[in-house]
Order: C-alpha cells, then sequence, then structure tokens
C-alpha cells in the first residue's frame, strides 16, 4: 500500500463552462525529470488508481505527452475520444513524430500543441492537431493577436494559459480565444488516495509471458492471480471498459484478462513498471491472497465451475480493508456480474456461501493463532 496523489487543473470554454482538466504529475521529486514516468505516473492514477470517470466524469482529459508516447513506443490506455493529448514544446518535428501524431488522430486521439510559439506556418504538426495552448504570461497582447490570426488559417482552437488577472481574460476573451486555464479561473487540486501496488517481478514476468509467441490467457491469469494488487487494477481496467459497454460484465479475473487483451494489457504493465508504482509485499496483501485462494478451492471441490469466480470473490472482499473504502463503493466500479455482485453484498448465491464460510474459517483461524500467539509469549517469556 502506498499514497499517491495527482493534480488536475480545470480548463473552461468559451462561456467559462468546464471543458476538462489537466492532469499534473504530482509524485516523487526523483520523477520529475523524466517525462516519460511522469506521464507514465498520471496515466496509472488516472486509469487504475482513482477511476477516470472518478477523476473527470465525462469531460476531456489533457495529458502531456513525451516522444515515446507519439511515436507509438507507448500506447495511451486512456478512451480515445475523451483524451487530448498535449505535444510538449520541445519535441522534434521528425517524420517518426508526425507519423506517430497522424496515428494519434486516426485512432480518434485529440492533439494539442503546448506552450506553442508562433514563428511560421511550417509545423508540419499544424495540419494535425485541434487545440494550441498559449501561454498569455509570455506573449504580447500584439502576439495573441497575431495567434488568433494563424487560428483562423488552420481551424484550430486557442487556449489561453497561465491567466492570472481579470485584465489577461477580458484581453483573450477579446481576441476570441476558445479555451481558459490559469490561476484566476482554477487552481489546480491534489487528488490524494490509498493505491495497491504490484510487485515489479510479476509485472516483469508478465511482460515477458506477453512477448512470447505462445502466450495465452490462462497463463496470463496464473501470473495475475499471485499479486492482489495487480489483480484489482486489471479488474478496474476491465471494468471501466465494461461501464462503456466495451465488455461484457466481469464475473472473475480472467474475465479481466481475456477483456483487456494482451496488448491494453502490455500497455498498463509497461506503465507501471515506468512509474514505478511497485512495492514489495503486505500483510493485508497476504490476508487479501489467502482467502482469495481458499475461496478457490472450496468452490472447486463443490462447483468446479465456480472456481475463477470464487477466487475473485474472495480477492474483492479484502479490497474494503486493504484500501480502507466500503466494499459498495468498490463494487460500484467495477461492472461485476450480478453472481458476483450478489456474493460480495449479501452472501447470496453458491458463491456468497463459499464466501461465508470462507470469512467464518478466517475468523476462527485468526482469534485461534492470536491465542496461541500470547499463550506461547507467556510460556517462553524469560524469567525476572
Amino acid at each position: 500500500m502506498s499514497r499517491f496523489m495527482v493534480g488536475r487543473q480545470p480548463i473552461f470554454g468559451a462561456h467559462l463552462g468546464i471543458r476538462g482538466y489537466e492532469l499534473l504529475f504530482r509524485g516523487p521529486k526523483s520523477q520529475m525529470a523524466d517525462g516519460v514516468a511522469m506521464t507514465a505516473d498520471v496515466l496509472v492514477r488516472a486509469g487504475l488508481d482513482v477511476g477516470l470517470g472518478d477523476l473527470v466524469g465525462d469531460k476531456q482529459v489533457f495529458v502531456k505527452a513525451p516522444r515515446a508516447f507519439l511515436v507509438g513506443e507507448i500506447e495511451f490506455p486512456l478512451p480515445a475520444r475523451q483524451t487530448v493529448i498535449e505535444i510538449v514544446q520541445d519535441v522534434a518535428r521528425t517524420p517518426e513524430v508526425v507519423a506517430g501524431c497522424r496515428h494519434l488522430v486516426q485512432n480518434g486521439f485529440a492533439l494539442a500543441l503546448d506552450h506553442y510559439v508562433w514563428d511560421d506556418d511550417d509545423d508540419p504538426l499544424l495540419e494535425l492537431v485541434s487545440i494550441i495552448k498559449l501561454d498569455v504570461l509570455t506573449l504580447t497582447p500584439t502576439q495573441l493577436l497575431n495567434a488568433v490570426h494563424h487560428n483562423s488559417k488552420f481551424g484550430v482552437e486557442l487556449l489561453a494559459e497561465k491567466i492570472e488577472t481579470r485584465e489577461q481574460l477580458d484581453l483573450c476573451q477579446k481576441l476570441g480565444f476558445d479555451l481558459f486555464e490559469g490561476y484566476l479561473l482554477g487552481r489546480p487540486e491534489v487528488v490524494e488516495g490509498e493505491a495497491l501496488c504490484p510487485s515489479q517481478a510479476t509485472c516483469l514476468r508478465i511482460m515477458e509471458e506477453l512477448a512470447g509467441p505462445s502466450t495465452s490467457a490462462r497463463r496470463i491469469e496464473d501470473i495475475v492471480q499471485t499479486d492482489a494488487a495487480l489483480s484489482y487494477r486489471f479488474l478496474r481496467a476491465a471494468g471501466a471498459g465494461a461501464a462503456r459497454g466495451l465488455y461484457p460484465r466481469l464475473g472473475s479475473v480472467r474475465d479481466a484478462v481475456v477483456s483487456l487483451g494482451a496488448r491494453r494489457l502490455r500497455t498498463w504493465v509497461t506503465l507501471m513498471v515506468l512509474a514505478g508504482t511497485h512495492e514489495g509485499s503486505d500483510e493485508r496483501l497476504n490476508l487479501a491472497m489467502t482467502r482469495a485462494r481458499m475461496s478457490e478451492l472450496m468452490a472447486g471441490e463443490l462447483e468446479p465451475r465456480l472456481a475463477d469466480s470464487a477466487y475473485t470473490v474472495g480477492l474483492l472482499s479484502a479490497l474494503e480493508l486493504l484500501l480502507k473504502t466500503a466494499l459498495p463503493e468498490i463494487i460500484d466500479g467495477l461492472s461485476l456480474t450480478a453472481e458476483l455482485e450478489d456474493a460480495l453484498r449479501g452472501h447470496t448465491g453458491a458463491l456468497g456461501h463459499v464466501l461465508a464460510d470462507v470469512l467464518g474459517w478466517e475468523e476462527r483461524y485468526l482469534e485461534a493463532s492470536g491465542w496461541a500467539t500470547e499463550v506461547c509469549g507467556s510460556v517462553f517469556a524469560p524469567a525476572r
């Protein structure tokens, strides 16, 4: 378990209603020199830990993208039609970058030029971008006016950023800017929470397996199920897709693995490794894994077809303790089947009965273990 932070700053439309949010890195300072790690951290926090729906709702999300993301070395896992990819200022306009940006647009992403400086019309990205961001603190009124003239030529929206005074806002509105961002309108809000962190070794095992020629969903699932954090994150990612109608509702970790597919799984695991969001095991994680495995074994004895689902029920039932969040709130974000929801909410149905038995045995075991520890401690305590 670890604390995490991600920043979000509102971006306003012409009538000052919220159009979207720019997501900002708020992780360790040691990562700040690495743009790839910073972007990976933002994507993991937004997509897996907070959840994009909880973070921005149905508004657009603006995310800065270093070269590796633009040329396709690392993919964007967020919904294309909701995502604006900001091309950072120092990215060279190589043929690979231009081709990568064109591919992103063809796949439904919108592009924005960040901190753009108008000098000529030879930038090959001008024909691909939808938004151009201009820093009002570094440009004169004349330069801002020239930017509006260019806007009419290329048909892009202009976003005035770093607006700090009413005079700056009035000027940009008068000049015809379309979007507005800055401290005058809204400061960045830091969203914090607790994250389950998968082990680096497990992430690397999955990457190695996905790179093999004969991998299968079952083999990936077997690895994922050894790590409670990965299981939950993949359930969360697939659940978000199921909520949008992209996948069926989820009945097991296997369903999440199959729904996401090898390519999306590879993307998420790569981002987790790059972001460094992995830590060692935890006693509570061990409890979650034990409960999940025990549920799987008991279901396998009673009705083998329920084994996968029972594992998932056991795992999810422990998240209330791990995440310090009410179980109904966790369940609501996962798009589970009615069978799993009934088992978790009311311990009903075959899966619910298995879970109730596991929880009963677990309670007795912990009570007995605590008693044994106390007794042994008193028996073997050194004499005074």
